[in-house]
C-alpha cells in the first residue's frame, strides 16, 4: 500500500509527534509540507516542502497565510498513490488526493485564525496590516469551507475539535486521541521526588497565555521553571519576578525528569488537546489546567489536578492555593494517563486507514466508522 503523509509545518512541537508516528506506521512514505524547520528526528525522511523552504524561514511560517489556498490546491501527488493520510491544523486537510484515493485526515483542530482567537494570530502582524489580514482570513475561511469535504473521513484528537468538526464542516469525526510517549515521563516520576517549583512547557506564543503562569508565580512568590521558546520570550522575561526561570528549548531526553520534579504542572492555554498534561499525568504529578477545551478530557478535576475557570492569573492563583488543600495520588494521576498512549493511537489509525481502502478498492463506500468515540 502506498501511502503519502501531509502535514502544514513541520517544527517539531506537539502536532508532530502525531506526524513522527504516522511516519512510524509508513516510514517509507513521502512527507508533503509546507515549511519544515531542520531536525534530527527528520534527517532521513522524504520531505517534500514547498518553494518558500528557500526563501522563507520557518519561524516566519504565518507571514504568507494569503497565498497558502492556492499553494495546496497546486500540490498534486504521485498517481499510484493508494492513500493520502493528513495531519492538519490549519492547511493541509484540504489538500486534494488523485481521484478515486481515499484521504484520511487527523484535525488537530478547524483553522484557529478564519474561526476564533483571531486577536491572537494577528498580534504576530504589525498593526497595519491587521484589516487588510481579516478581510484575507475570510477569504481563507470561505476556501476552508469550501473545501471540507476533500477528506473521505476525519480522526478528531479529542470530543472537543469532533464538536468543532461537526458545528463548521458538518461531518462526523471519529475520536483518536494524540499519542502521547508515556514511558520515560513514568519511569521518571517513580525515581524523582517532586520538587517546590511550579512547570511550564510550551512554544512562546502569545495564544498560549503563558504570561498568566509567570504573573500568577510572581505574585504568589513560588518558583517557576518555563521550557520553551517563541516571540513572546522577551515580554515574559520583561514582567518575571526573581522566581521565575526561562529554559529556552528543552530536549527530549532531559524533559522527563524536569516534569517529575516538579510541584504541579501549569496549563494556560486554551488547546484542542494538549500533550504536556497527559506527560505530567504520566510522571504521577498533578495539572492545574485552564478548565475548556481538551483539558476537558485530559485533568480530571479534583483527581488528576484541577481546572481554574478563567484564563486569568487571578484564576491561576486560586487554583495554586486549592491545590494546597487536595489529596492528589501519583498512581491515579499516572492510572489517567494510559489511556493516551502510542499503541492505541496506532491500532485505531491502521485500523481506519485499513477500512477506508479496502472501501476505495471494493466501491463498498467511505469506510467511515459510524462510531465518534473511543473504543
Amino acid at each position: 500500500m502506498k501511502v503519502v503523509l501531509a502535514h502544514d509545518f513541520i517544527r517539531h512541537g506537539g502536532a508532530e509527534v502525531v506526524l513522527e508516528e504516522l511516519h512510524r506506521l509508513w516510514p517509507e512514505a513521502p512527507v508533503y509540507t509546507l515549511l519544515y524547520e531542520p531536525h534530527e528526528e527528520y534527517k532521513d525522511w522524504d520531505i517534500r516542502s514547498s518553494w518558500l523552504q528557500h526563501w522563507l524561514p520557518p519561524s516566519r511560517y504565518r507571514w504568507p497565510m494569503p497565498i497558502y489556498p492556492g499553494m495546496v490546491d497546486r500540490i498534486r501527488l504521485p498517481a499510484d498513490t493508494d492513500l493520502l493520510v493528513t495531519s492538519s491544523v490549519s492547511w493541509m486537510k484540504s489538500l486534494a488526493a488523485p481521484a478515486g484515493v481515499p484521504h484520511l485526515c487527523f484535525i488537530h483542530r478547524p483553522m484557529m485564525f478564519a474561526y476564533d482567537r483571531q486577536a491572537d494570530f494577528l498580534a504576530a502582524y504589525p498593526a497595519p496590516m491587521r484589516p487588510l489580514l481579516r478581510l484575507l482570513a475570510a477569504r481563507v475561511r470561505e476556501w476552508d469551507q469550501r473545501t471540507a469535504a476533500r477528506p473521505t473521513h476525519y480522526l478528531a484528537n479529542s470530543r472537543y475539535t469532533a464538536r468543532r468538526v461537526k458545528e463548521l464542516y458538518g461531518r462526523e469525526a471519529e475520536i483518536v486521541y494524540p499519542p502521547v510517549r508515556l514511558e520515560a515521563f513514568h519511569a521518571a516520576g517513580l525515581h524523582t521526588r517532586p520538587g517546590a517549583y511550579f512547570f511550564t512547557m510550551s512554544r512562546l506564543e502569545s495564544y498560549k497565555r503563558v504570561d498568566l503562569i509567570v504573573d500568577a508565580c510572581t505574585r504568589l512568590g513560588v518558583p517557576l521553571k518555563v521550557a520553551g521558546k517563541g516571540p513572546e520570550l522577551q515580554r515574559l522575561q520583561e514582567r518575571a519576578g526573581p522566581g521565575v526561570e526561562f529554559l529556552g528549548y528543552v530536549s527530549d531526553a532531559m524533559l522527563p525528569e524536569l516534569v517529575a520534579g516538579c510541584r504541579a504542572f501549569l496549563f494556560s492555554a486554551e488547546e484542542d488537546f494538549g500533550i504536556a498534561p497527559v506527560e505530567a499525568a504520566a510522571a504521577g504529578r498533578p495539572v492545574l489546567a485552564y478548565g475548556a477545551g481538551g483539558s476537558l478530557e485530559t485533568v480530571v478535576h479534583g483527581r488528576t489536578g484541577l481546572h481554574f475557570a478563567a484564563q486569568s492569573a487571578d484564576s491561576l492563583v486560586a487554583a495554586i492555593r486549592e491545590l494546597e488543600r487536595c489529596d492528589i495520588r501519583p498512581e491515579d494521576c499516572r492510572a489517567h494517563a494510559r489511556q493516551f498512549g502510542v499503541p492505541e493511537f496506532r491500532r485505531r489509525v491502521l485500523a481506519a486507514a485499513e477500512r477506508l481502502v479496502h472501501a476505495a478498492r471494493t466501491g463498498s463506500g467511505t469506510g467511515a466508522a459510524g462510531s465518534d468515540t473511543p473504543q
